[in-house]
């Protein structure tokens, strides 16, 4: 079968991803990446209007933490991303829908398989955000990252652990990048229990779903 460029013409009803090229298929995957963050827009800001900044940030912490350790246990199966290391923290990163290609522009410098940076030159998250002051700033940048940042790294090494060397409020105002941030893995670093919601979204159908192969019988997840 041609591959297709995109899907213009008639409609197919046996259509599926492995249909598209490779170029239509990285298109796809950078508006499917974008779509969390329309989805934490429209949801978050529907809990805010209701009830209140504190429990949006309740509820972006409990999200974070019910589907991150989960989404990057199943990136790192079907990418063959092997180790625990610092290398292994960022190529998750790389990859995790959080973090989405061009919105957030993420920079990384590896160390040592214990110790690396990685920052922000721009997040369209801030920029979201700033218009609304200051306690919108922190509370995303400070409240709900101290509350979930490390469930992320941990996912990959339960004694890693990510600091900020600076984030906003931007000081002086326009600074660049946004945001700084250190990652460590010390044997000191207290592991986290597994969240109640962690738990809970394991169970989920969407977690234990199993994809078939490909049309040509390739596996989805690598031998």
């Amino acid at each position: 079968m041609t591959e297709r460029k995109d899907y213009s013409g008639e409609f197919d009803p046996d259509f599926r991803y492995e249909d598209l090229s490779k170029e239509a298929l990285v298109r796809l995957v950078r508006e499917y990446a974008l779509i969390p963050q329309l989805l934490d827009r429209s949801g978050l800001a529907a809990v805010g209007l209701r009830f209140g900044q504190q429990v949006v940030e309740e509820i972006a912490i409990e999200e974070w933490r019910g589907a991150s350790p989960i989404y990057t246990r199943r990136i790192r199966e079907i990418m063959n991303i092997h180790g625990d290391g610092v290398s292994a923290i960022f190529k998750c990163l790389q990859l995790d829908p959080g973090f989405t290609f061009s919105y957030l522009d993420v920079e990384y410098e590896l160390i040592s398989e214990a110790h690396g940076f990685f920052q922000l030159r721009s997040c369209g998250a801030l920029l979201d955000v700033e218009p609304f002051g200051e306690r919108s700033i922190t509370g995303m940048c400070h409240t709900i990252e101290d509350g979930t940042f490390d469930v992320t790294a941990q996912a990959v090494n339960p004694k890693a652990r990510v600091r900020p060397v600076h984030r906003p409020p931007r000081v002086p105002a326009g600074r660049v990048p946004h945001c700084r941030w250190e990652v460590i893995i010390d044997d000191d670093t207290p592991v986290l229990p597994e969240a109640d919601i962690t738990r809970m979204t394991a169970g989920t159908t969407a977690a234990r779903h199993r994809f078939p192969p490909l049309r040509d019988g390739t596996p989805h997840i690598p031998g």
